[in-house]
């Protein structure tokens, strides 16, 4: 297989609280500094000019010039997002030297990782990339991923979470609990919250745990 087509390795980032840098001020700019706050990151935006959509954005920084050498210095992660070849190039470089993880927006070679298109019901990220390829096909992708995933499995994966603490108590180790998670997901469970049954569904989660889960507020 072509190495171009293996160069990517899927992770996904814990942005929590960390310093996430965004050159550009535009409309791109603007979707990529609302991912990042969901994500918890601390951001902060490099522009002379910045949308109305930007500037109204609360929780963030932002600094009214052009990127300056150094700007990354406390960054953990970088997005340009400007329509200026020459400063992409620019942060992309000074993002390398400092081993910076960097964006740059429809500039692959630029990139030390690009943006999956992504699939998200509540607690369930799925990520679809084509590594750079295609980023049309990948929004295909998503949006057939999508309708095939009905609020049942967000609502499945809430239990899950629910019940995991309970499970990794129980003895038996990792085997035991892999099991117990592999008959709950293949039980009758499913269905019971595609009926809305809460009374089946804590009545499931009893046999496989011996213990009464309440699901008030989850089903």
């Amino acid at each position: 297989m072509d190495n171009k087509e293996n160069r990517y390795y899927p992770i996904f980032l814990d942005l929590k609280d960390k310093e996430c840098v965004v050159v550009g001020g535009g409309i791109v700019a603007a979707r990529k500094i609302e991912s990042l706050l969901g994500a918890g990151a601390k951001v902060t935006v490099i522009s002379p000019d910045v949308i109305s959509e930007i500037a109204n954005m609360p929780g963030i920084k932002i600094r009214h010039r052009q990127y300056k050498p150094r700007d990354l210095k406390d960054a953990f992660l970088v997005i340009a997002a400007t329509n200026n070849e020459k400063e992409n190039k620019v942060v992309s470089k000074e993002a390398l030297s400092r081993h910076i993880f960097c964006n740059v927006v429809d500039q692959t070679d630029l990139c030390s990782f690009i943006v999956p298109s992504v699939v998200e019901k509540g607690p369930i990220k799925i990520a679809i990339s084509t590594g750079g390829a295609s980023p049309s096909l990948a929004s295909k992708l998503r949006r057939e991923i999508d309708n095939s995933i009905g609020p049942e499995y967000e609502t499945l994966a809430r239990i899950l979470d629910k019940i995991r603490p309970l499970v990794l108590s129980q003895e038996g180790g990792a085997p035991e609990h892999r099991r117990i998670f592999d008959v709950l997901i293949n039980s009758a469970l499913m269905d019971a919250i595609k009926d809305n049954d809460r009374s089946l569904a804590e009545d499931i989660l009893f046999q496989a745990l011996g213990l009464h889960i309440t699901l008030e507020g989850i089903l």
